[in-house]
């Protein structure tokens, strides 16, 4: 009867702190960063029509590249090149699956989306990973 007992005490404890530690592993991406050279401000957050998803978008240009403007002109569509920079949405759609955020980023800086793996990193930094096929680059984001 004390073994039945003492098992049921420890299911009850795993069930209770599982579900916060899964939520914790899911949400330590959202926050403020800054892209890996520095030039903007990146937030992360729960997608505006999915709560679940992740998007991270462009709040503040912190200092611009030189010869750069402050327009997404190296956009793929056309109609889009002469967008301000800030308010784009370089994260879309990060969904939590396999133990990482999966989804697109996309690049200002050609114009293109990619595949996206994020995960949290050091010191409240994010890892950035963008693929194309089976080409991929990893950027870190520091914590802003």
């Amino acid at each position: 009867m004390i073994r039945t007992i003492l098992a049921s005490a420890a299911v009850l404890a795993l069930t209770a702190t599982a579900a916060p530690h899964a939520a914790s592993a899911q949400s330590r991406i959202d926050g403020t960063y800054r892209d890996q050279d520095g030039y903007v401000q990146i937030v992360v957050a729960p997608c505006s029509a999915n709560a679940a998803a992740r998007c991270g978008t462009i709040t503040r240009i912190l200092r611009m590249k030189e010869g750069e403007t402050n327009r997404d002109r190296y956009n793929d569509d056309p109609a889009l090149r002469n967008r301000p920079i800030t308010g784009i949405r370089l994260l879309q759609n990060m969904t939590w699956r396999d133990g990482a955020w999966r989804g697109q980023v996309y690049n200002p800086e050609d114009g293109g989306t990619y595949r996206a793996v994020v995960r949290p990193g050091r010191g409240g930094a994010l890892s950035v990973q963008g693929c194309l096929s089976i080409v991929c680059r990893t950027v870190t984001w520091p914590a802003a």
